[in-house]
């Protein structure tokens, strides 16, 4: 269980953090650029190390299918090297393309192994709703840590434009908003499509069983939306030094969140 939790939530910390690099405009700078790309790269390792799937090892089934999400998180990992090349050569020019292909190649993997997690899944829509799941996750985690990382930045570089950290924030509230009408969208369809053996995991959440399920939606949705909405007064203002110290706090809410989430999706199939 251990191992695929820690798949999980480092498999979509990095291919958010690279989709999040995306949206970073180039005056942050070279060395928070290398620092994330470095950073990212140590989160696809531990990923695929600990993944319920390795790469060296051969699908249970005999199938090459099962093992395509991994391959194409191996293939992020190699743009994403390449990508790390660049910036410590300050080669300007290859570098979004590189940035690019390794954002996309992660979040193919994450959408593949959602979409092969559920083949059997009730209700139907499960695979497309795990995919998304992964994928908006992906952008949670990686828009929240990673404008914590450039946020710290501004006490390295206080000249640093505030453009950059107002790009992050609003990447940040839009992740959460979107994460949380997932998770809402996720219950009716599961509820409503879903067989009994589904309804009964669903309606244990009004009990005890449901404990899991409010800390998740406490730190991991709620948390973060205000906290987010907090960050984005003071990114306007130009406090960086109180958006980082609140994004601190978005951190801690959305990790703890995303580990009970892979918890939940783990022991009971729903991607909440």
């Amino acid at each position: 269980m251990y191992s695929t939790l820690v798949y999980l939530v480092f498999s979509q910390l990095a291919v958010g953090g690279l989709l999040s690099l995306l949206a970073v405009p180039i005056e942050a700078g070279k060395r928070f650029f290398r620092f994330c790309a470095l950073a990212c790269l140590v989160f696809l390792a531990l990923a695929l190390w600990a993944g319920p799937y390795p790469v060296l090892t051969p699908a249970t089934d005999g199938s090459t299918v099962s093992q395509l999400p991994r391959w194409l998180l191996v293939a992020g990992a190699v743009f994403a090297f390449g990508y790390l090349l660049a910036v410590v050569a300050e080669r300007i020019k290859p570098q979004k393309p590189l940035l690019a292909a390794a954002g996309a190649a992660g979040a193919a993997g994450l959408v593949s192994d959602g979409l092969l997690a559920c083949e059997a899944c009730s209700p139907v829509a499960a695979g497309a709703l795990t995919a998304a799941s992964y994928l908006i996750s992906a952008l949670f985690l990686g828009s929240i840590i990673f404008a914590m990382i450039l946020g710290h930045w501004y006490l390295v570089v206080p000249t640093l434009h505030i453009r950059p950290l107002r790009i992050l924030t609003q990447l940040m509230l839009g992740a959460t908003l979107a994460k949380a009408m997932l998770t809402a969208l996720t219950i009716y369809v599961f509820w409503a499509d879903g067989d009994m053996q589904v309804r009964e995991t669903l309606r244990s959440f009004w009990g005890p069983g449901g404990l899991f399920l409010w800390v998740r939606v406490l730190f991991g949705l709620l948390g973060p939306l205000i906290v987010g909405i907090m960050v984005w007064q003071t990114v306007k203002i130009h406090s960086t030094q109180s958006a980082t110290g609140l994004l601190y706090v978005a951190t801690i809410f959305v990790l703890i969140g995303e580990c009970v989430s892979a918890y939940i999706h783990y022991t009971t199939g729903i991607p909440v």
